[in-house]
């Protein structure tokens, strides 16, 4: 029981903590006109069709969830597509060069 209570307390700090840093993005994403949205090359999933530009089932779920970030900051936004590999997803969120990444992140 114990265990669980802590593993709960855990996961409630880490979800708030998510959420402190949202409104800061959300504001740099809306300053910019653009999300930076970190893609890996992964056949079927995400992967470069030549200028920039991905396709495949994680962008274009990232694509539906940014224009809906569009519509609550009321602006369409581009997307800038950056690169990413497994090893430096999280460092890329984390220092702000990317705002989220399309993957499978666990």
């Amino acid at each position: 029981m114990k265990k669980h209570l802590l593993a709960l307390t855990f996961f409630s700090l880490a979800a708030a903590g998510a959420m402190a840093q949202t409104p800061d993005t959300l504001a740099k994403i809306k300053e910019r006109g653009a999300v930076n949205l970190g893609v890996r090359d992964s056949s079927g999933l995400a992967f470069t069709v030549g200028g920039g530009k991905y396709v495949g089932f994680h962008t274009e779920m990232a694509e539906r969830i940014v224009d809906d970030i569009g519509k609550q900051l009321g602006t369409k936004l581009k997307i800038n597509y950056q690169p990413i590999t497994s090893q430096n997803r999280i460092p890329l969120i984390q220092n702000g060069t990317i705002d989220f990444e399309c993957g499978s992140t666990t």
